[in-house]
């Protein structure tokens, strides 16, 4: 057996996916906010500095969540349009929060790494082994010590999981959700387990089963209290479904609905299947049943936007400012759409969009990208190779990064912040 075949084994049988994997996240300022909401109340119920909660959507229908360390949960689009109601959304998050507040990740880490131990061990003795000439006997510890390995580190998560089961329990009935959204949970994991074929090795399970976790809270589950009632969660699960299902699965799922969310999801699936007018048409009426509602107008001026609809986007996404205090996301869209119109004015106009935006967050690369189109249909070329040297340094893009701070450097004036940030970006860059 050679050095190739060790190391394929000792990655195949590993119980952990080694290798990272991108993720496509959906961003949008009203999902963004409801979730955060709900995560910061929950962080406060759990003892958590709520201020710091933070979550971020997967673009995937598996109904999952998960935490990678840190305040942030990431939760899968999945979750929100296969619940019920918000209830069932509510234990899952308090559930992850668990795991925040039980340092869960933490000891996963030491857990893999105990594991990984245990498997490089086995995978070396089993080589040894069958470089003395008994092959069938090394694959044999091999197997044997990988299975140990992944029976060790099963049983840290399947300990932890059971743990933030509790912690989740405690969060629900401080914050007065019911549980019943976790029983709604586990019949719709119940159904994913008769789904999915299943291995004769049960430590292969990192969760307990379903059955297990209903049985362990089942006093808890008791004459739970009564579903919530959260237009705001209806809404977003509209949004999510409106833009991810097929348009005529849309129409058959809000059929003979006459509700708020109802017309919302309609609305862009109409969008979708390119019905403009009927789409503009549902959310005009959106728009008078709830005149202060923010994302009514900014989804009205995204769809006139994308048709080219310029001149009359515009003041859609202002009307939306209007009634929220912090959207990046909307404002950034809003200064996108000054810029299409190609004259000073409205790139003077976009520069101070984009320019409040980088006020409260410096973490969107587009930003940068956008205001060096403002700067230099405004002749201001020294911001303008600025911003292109913040730009990559975004992207990671240290030389080009650096060529464009050296041209900022040039002429901008000695006691600018922006020269300051070209130098410290300067040299940064010729650091790495």
């Amino acid at each position: 057996m050679n050095i190739k075949t060790l190391i394929f084994f000792l990655f195949f049988l590993l119980p952990f996916n080694v290798f990272s994997q991108s993720l496509s996240l959906i961003r949008d300022t009203e999902i963004e906010s409801v979730l955060k909401s709900y995560v910061q109340k929950i962080f406060k119920a759990a003892g958590l500095p709520s201020q710091k909660a933070n979550v971020v959507i997967v673009n995937d229908q598996d109904l999952n969540a998960f935490v990678a360390g840190g305040h942030t949960i990431f939760v899968h689009s999945g979750l929100i349009t296969k619940a019920k109601n918000v209830d069932d959304l509510i234990f899952v998050l308090a559930h992850e929060t668990g795991h925040i507040k039980g340092g869960h990740v933490l000891r996963g880490v030491e857990a893999y790494e105990k594991a990984q131990t245990t498997a490089l061990i086995s995978t070396i003795l089993g080589g040894l082994v069958a470089v003395a000439g008994r092959p069938d006997a090394g694959i044999a510890v091999m197997m044997g010590g990988n299975t140990s390995a992944e029976a060790l580190y099963t049983s840290f998560r399947q300990t932890d999981e059971s743990a933030a089961d509790r912690i989740a329990v405690d969060i629900m009935n401080k914050t007065k959700y019911s549980m019943s959204g976790f029983l709604n949970t586990m019949k719709l994991i119940r159904i994913a387990d008769r789904l999915t074929p299943q291995s004769e090795f049960s430590y292969l399970r990192t969760h307990p089963m379903s059955q297990e976790r209903m049985a362990a809270l089942e006093r808890f589950t008791q004459n739970p209290l009564p579903l919530t009632k959260d237009i705001r969660f209806e809404l977003i699960k509209a949004k999510l479904i409106g833009f991810l299902y097929p348009p005529q699965q849309v129409f058959d799922l809000y059929k003979n609905q006459n509700t708020l969310p109802a017309f919302y999801a309609n609305a862009i699936a109409y969008y979708r299947n390119q019905n403009l007018k009927k789409s503009l048409d549902l959310l005009e009426g959106l728009i008078k049943t709830k005149p202060d509602f923010p994302f009514f107008y900014e989804l009205k001026a995204q769809f006139l936007f994308e048709t080219g609809h310029i001149d009359e986007a515009i003041p859609y996404y202002k009307e939306a400012l209007k009634h929220i205090q912090k959207a990046p996301l909307i404002r950034l869209s809003l200064a996108q759409a000054l810029l299409q119109k190609e004259d000073k004015a409205s790139a003077r106009q976009a520069q101070m969009e984009l320019e409040k935006i980088l006020l409260t967050d410096q973490t969107i690369p587009f930003v940068w990208q956008l205001l060096a189109t403002s700067y230099e249909r405004t002749n201001q070329i020294a911001l303008r190779d600025y911003a292109m040297a913040e730009l990559y340094r975004a992207q990671g893009d240290y030389k080009n990064a650096a060529n464009a701070a050296q041209k900022a450097l040039k002429n901008l004036k000695k006691d600018t912040p922006q020269y300051q940030k070209a130098k410290d970006i300067l040299d940064l860059s010729l650091k790495k």
